[in-house]
Formats: structure tokens, sequence, C-alpha cells
């Protein structure tokens, strides 16, 4: 057995596809295509599956490797080898164009032979919370005004969100979320780090933040889009700090374009690697570098609605918004903190090609998640500024659903604090989404 390492292989060409642009529905779900009629979206080339029979030709170098994951936008794949040469027996395959070693790791990874499924137990349902009281939350709802798209009765309903992170330890059985599962408004959980493993059992960061979105406690803690529905994907490898964790994220975004999924939360970022031989630099942030980034512009032209944190690196070595927070097409979000002042740890712009980021801002600093124990607490970061940001614009994309995702964050922006002198700290600052709406 040689060195366990994990390799992206991206193809040439997707020549010979037994799929067709003209027959949409055999690899895009009805709600997705819904919602590309709706907003006049053709399906191109770039959402044609990745070719099998190339994807044959790489697991046939090795007996041993195993398919991680997919990517029709890159057309690539992951794979997960222990052989030490096969690296180079990949590139000399026609089919491929450029092959990396994302992660090369310690220990042999093991693989279950039984996959975690989840499914909703019934039909979507909506139980209506006993009373809007935000409780520790208040701050971070109201800072936004996001209270009156509650009242005019927006709070999510029928809207489909993915939220993609480190692991959602104990969301299942926490009382936050006991009104999205009773209710069966999540609709699907995977794991792209550990296949099979249930992303339940491991990562208490994105338990933190999705009941930053889905928590309904009234009085305790209550989310910024608490009705509406939810896809949950580990993307995020708590372990370490690889390039094949941008990966993940291509395949997790993929995954949410591929439901219909409107808004997607991101509260993660990329801008160093354990391994020294990946390199990412400040000229790196044009939003066309990292994969990861490339997607996010990709999933918004394909309309969907990417809010993605801005960073925790203000003031440190780094400084700057990490990837794919450089995206170009969505919301990437500081924070600030319950008087409306950018968190010191918040990263700055702008982006490596001049363009503004971040975009907006939300309580990042002084403000409550749900915790593993079952408390409400108080946390900081970007991490949370960001799904508060996505819950609301949730929220603001229900009241109009006519619009586009463009339109949606242009309105967000227009309405921001600082909309007429947008900077490199807050962007166009802290949007109010009253006037937005």
């Amino acid at each position: 057995v040689g060195q366990p390492a994990k390799y992206w292989v991206q193809f040439k060409d997707k020549a010979d596809s037994p799929y067709s642009v003209l027959r949409p529905v055999e690899f895009l779900s009805p709600r997705a295509l819904e919602l590309r009629q709706r907003h006049h979206i053709p399906v191109d080339e770039m959402d044609i599956p990745v070719n099998e029979s190339y994807i044959r030709q790489v697991l046939a170098l090795d007996s041993g490797m195993r398919l991680l994951t997919r990517s029709k936008w890159m057309n690539g794949i992951t794979v997960y080898s222990e052989q030490d040469s096969i690296l180079a027996r990949i590139l000399e395959l026609p089919c491929v164009a450029f092959a990396e070693q994302t992660v090369a790791m310690n220990y042999p990874e093991t693989y279950l032979d039984s996959v975690f499924v989840f499914k909703p137990q019934g039909d979507v349902a909506q139980s209506a919370p006993l009373k809007w009281d935000y409780g520790k939350g208040d701050d971070q709802i109201r800072m936004n005004h996001a209270q009156w798209l509650h009242r005019l009765g927006y709070h999510g309903e029928g809207m489909l969100m993915m939220v993609m992170d480190a692991g959602f330890y104990h969301v299942d059985t926490l009382h936050f979320f006991r009104d999205i599962f009773d209710d069966n408004r999540v609709l699907g959980v995977r794991n792209y780090v550990q296949m099979g493993r249930s992303p339940f059992s491991t990562g208490t960061h994105g338990t933190n933040v999705l009941s930053c979105i889905a928590s309904s406690s009234p009085g305790e803690l209550m989310g910024t889009a608490p009705m509406a529905m939810f896809y949950l994907c580990q993307t995020e490898d708590g372990r370490s700090e690889h390039k094949v964790e941008e990966d993940n994220w291509v395949a997790g975004i993929e995954f949410a374009d591929s439901l219909g999924c409107q808004v997607l939360n991101s509260s993660l970022g990329y801008t160093k690697f354990d391994d020294t031989l990946h390199v990412r630099t400040r000229d790196s942030l044009t939003g066309k570098v990292s994969r990861a980034s490339r997607a996010a512009t990709i999933a918004a032209s394909k309309g969907m609605l990417v809010c993605n944190s801005a960073g925790n690196e203000g003031g440190g070595r780094w400084n700057y918004i990490g990837c794919p927070a450089d995206a170009e097409g969505i919301l990437s979000v500081a924070a600030v903190n319950t008087k409306g002042k950018r968190a010191m740890f918040s990263s700055v712009g702008p982006t490596a090609d001049g363009r503004i980021k971040p975009d907006v801002a939300a309580i990042g600093f002084g403000c409550y998640v749900g915790g593993i124990n079952g408390t409400v607490n108080p946390s900081a970061g970007t991490s949370f500024s960001s799904p508060i940001m996505a819950g609301m614009v949730a929220c603001l994309w229900q009241a109009f659903p006519d619009k586009s995702n463009y339109e949606i964050m242009d309105a967000v922006r227009a309405s921001g604090s600082q909309a007429s002198q947008p900077d490199t700290a807050l962007g166009y600052g802290i949007p109010d989404f009253l006037k937005a709406s």
C-alpha cells in the first residue's frame, strides 16, 4: 500500500454523452427546471453530467480506487487511491485535461459499506410558531429590520435552502430544530467528507450556523427563516484544511442546483492549506482561480442566490476575504457588532480585480446561536452573519418570487446603510429589509 490520497481529475470534453439539453428531466429535478423556466435560464452543456466512460477509464487504473465526487460544471471528479504512482497514470489518459493531488492522508480512509440515508417521514407541513418572540436573537433580527418581513407574513415558507458546512452534530435531536423535522422540512442530508457517515454525528459549526436560520424556539432563539425547507451538506473536513474541501464544496452546490435550491449559505472560506504545495495569494482573489469561487458564480448564473461569509482574517496576516467569498454574483457577508460597527476580525476587500467585497453586513459579534447542549450561546464570526443574512434574503425573495436572484441582491445592496459610498470593509453596509421590500 502506498500513500493514501485524494485527487482532482478534470476531463477534456463531454463527447458522446448519452444526455442531452433537450431532455433535462434526466439530470435536473422538476423544481430546478421550474425555477429555470421562471427566470428564463436555459439548460446548456455545462449542465450535462460528466462522461461515465471517462470515469470508468480512471477507475480502471486501480481496483481499490474510490469515486468520491463529480462536477458537471468543472467537468471533473474526485477520487481516492492508495497507489503512489496513480497521478502520473491518470495524466496519461487521453480524456484527461488536468489532474492534481488535493490531499495526502496520514492514514488510509475507511469507507462504510452501508450508506447513511436521510429522508423525511412524510409530506412537508407548516406548523406556525406560537409567537414571534426572538429571545436572545432579537438584535440580529432587528439590526436589518427583518422583523418587518416576518410581520408581513414572510418567514421562508416554500423557499428551499441549502446549508453547506462542517457537520451538523445533534441537529436531528435538538429542540431548536424540532419544527423543521416534525414538519418534514429537512428534505435531505449528504456527507461529502466521509461518504456514508451521518453528518449529524460530527461537527458543531454547522449546528450553530443552521440555528441562525432555522431555529424555532420562541422566547429563546428564532432564526431568520425558520419556516423554510432545507437540505444539509457536510463539505468541510474539520480534521484538516486541504484543497479537496473546495471540490466537496463544488459537489454540494451542484447538488443544490440540481434540486432547485434558491438560497445557499456557506460559512466556509479557503485562504491557506496544510499542503504547502497549494498556495493561495492575494492575487488569487479574482473569483476565477478557486474552483469553489468559479462554481459559486456559475450557480448564480443558474439562478441561485449564494451567501458566503467574508471570513475572519481582518487584522491578521491574511486580512482579506477568502474563496469563495471573492466570487462574482454572490453576497459576501461581513460582520458588525450590535451597534453596527465592523467587527475587528471581519475580513476586508476588495477582490484582486478591484470589485467591491464584502457586499453587505449583519451582526456577527454579539450574536447568539443554538449550541449542541441545547442552550443559546453568544458567539462571533462572519460564519453567523452570513446565515443570518441568508435567511433574511430568503424571506425577501419569498415576498417577490418573480424577481431574479440578481434583482434580489441588487435590492439588498441598494438598501444598505452605505449604499451610496460602498467601501472595502462593509461593502454596501447593513441592509434595511423594510426598505428593500
